[in-house]
C-alpha cells in the first residue's frame, strides 16, 4: 500500500508561505503606481520628471498591476501552472488519453469480459486502470477504490479549479486598474491645466487604461476563463462516468465469485 502514497492516490497539500512571491507582488505594485504618478527628482538648480516605462506608461499600469494583484492573491507556481494549462487547452482535450480507456471499459462490459483480464496490475505505475486492478487483486473494496481515485481526481481538479478562479480575478482586477489609471489620468490632466504640453500624455493615461483594461478583461481573462471551466466540466463528467463503468464491472466481478462460492458449497453437500 505504501507504492499508493508514492502516485499520489492519497496526497497531503504541501502549500506553502512564499516570501519571495510576496516581496516581487508588492515590488511590481509599487513600480506600477511609481510608473503611473511619477516623481519629481531634484537635479542640481533644477528638476526633472522621471516616469519609467514611458513609452508603455498605460500598458504597464494595467498589465503590470493586474499581474502584481494576482501574485499578491495567488503564488508564483499557481501563475505558472495557470499558464501551462491554458497552452496545453489549446491544444489538447483534457480527457483525450481517457477515452481509449472509456472505450476498452465498453467493450469489456457487452462482451461479458473480466475487468482482471485488462492490465496486469502487479504494481502501481500511475495508469490509473492498471492501478485500480492492482487495488483489485489487493482485495480492496469497491468504496476503499473510488476514496482512493476520487482523491486523486480531486486533487487534480483542485488545481484546475484555482487556474479558472485565478483567471476569473484577472477578469475584474484589470478593468479596475483600467478605471483607475483613468482617474489618475483625469486628476493630472487638472493638474497640468497651465501647461498644455502635459495634457497630452495625462489624457493618454486616462483613455489608455481604461482601453487596456477592457480588453485584457474582456478579450484576454474571461474568454480563458470560460474556456478552463469548460474543460473542467469535462474532466470530472469522464472520471464519473469511468469510474461508473469501474463500478459495473466491479461488482460483476464480486457477483460471480459470489455464485463461484455457491457452487462449490452445492457440490461439497
Amino acid at each position: 500500500m505504501n507504492s499508493l502514497l508514492n502516485k499520489e492516490y492519497l496526497t497531503v497539500s504541501k502549500k506553502r508561505f512564499d516570501p519571495i512571491t510576496v516581496v516581487f507582488s508588492v515590488g511590481l505594485l509599487v513600480a506600477v503606481l511609481f510608473n503611473a504618478v511619477g516623481m519629481d527628482l531634484g537635479a542640481g538648480t533644477g528638476s526633472q520628471e522621471l516616469i519609467l516605462f514611458n513609452d508603455f506608461r498605460s500598458f504597464f499600469f494595467v498589465v503590470g498591476g493586474t499581474l502584481g494583484v494576482l501574485l499578491f492573491q495567488f503564488d508564483l507556481e499557481t501563475l505558472v501552472k495557470t499558464l501551462i494549462l491554458v497552452l496545453r487547452s489549446f491544444f489538447a482535450n483534457p480527457v483525450k488519453h481517457l477515452n481509449p480507456t472509456i472505450e476498452e471499459l465498453d467493450e469489456t462490459i457487452i462482451k461479458s469480459r473480466s475487468i482482471m483480464d485488462l492490465r496486469e496490475g502487479k504494481e502501481i505505475t500511475g495508469e490509473l486502470l492498471n492501478d485500480i486492478i492492482y487495488m483489485i487483486r489487493q482485495k480492496l473494496f469497491y468504496e476503499e477504490i473510488e476514496d482512493f481515485v476520487g482523491n486523486r481526481i480531486a486533487t487534480i481538479f483542485m488545481g484546475r479549479k484555482t487556474a479558472a478562479a485565478l483567471l476569473n480575478k484577472g477578469a475584474k482586477v484589470a478593468p479596475a486598474l483600467g478605471l483607475l489609471g483613468t482617474v489618475i489620468g483625469l486628476i493630472e490632466v487638472l493638474q497640468s491645466l497651465d501647461d498644455p504640453a502635459s495634457i497630452g500624455p495625462a489624457m493618454s493615461l486616462a483613455l489608455m487604461t481604461t482601453a487596456f483594461g477592457s480588453v485584457l478583461g474582456s478579450l484576454v481573462f474571461t474568454p480563458l476563463a470560460g474556456r478552463l471551466e469548460h474543460h473542467n466540466s469535462i474532466y470530472v463528467e469522464t472520471h464519473k462516468l469511468l469510474m461508473n463503468r469501474i463500478s459495473v464491472l466491479i461488482r460483476r466481478e464480486d457477483r460471480l465469485l459470489d455464485i463461484t462460492k455457491m457452487n462449490r458449497k452445492v457440490d461439497e453437500t
